[in-house]
């Protein structure tokens, strides 16, 4: 089985599986610079539920499944994160 790739961003750990899709919580941890993704995660899939298009649930090691996107998914996240980062500030 191959196993998932971590790279750290800026000292931040984000995963990826073995195919390359990222995972979502990761990703907006990391450019958010937030240690709570999860509440602007799910203000982003509320608003915007099309973006659970591109996501599939991936199951790392010792964790239950997250959502993960490939790159075409995490460009369309990236595009609409802009506005969610700046009502954190």
């Amino acid at each position: 089985m191959n196993q998932a790739l971590i790279l750290n961003l800026d000292n931040e750990p984000v995963r990826f599986t073995p195919d390359g899709k990222v995972s979502v919580l990761d990703a907006i941890r990391a450019v958010s610079n937030s240690d709570h993704p999860l509440p602007l995660w799910e203000n982003l899939k509320k608003e915007h539920p099309e973006i659970l298009l591109y996501c599939e649930d991936y199951s790392f090691q010792k964790e239950g499944p997250g959502p993960v996107v490939d790159s075409e998914g995490w460009q369309t996240i990236w595009m609409l994160l802009p506005d969610y980062l700046s009502d954190m500030n």
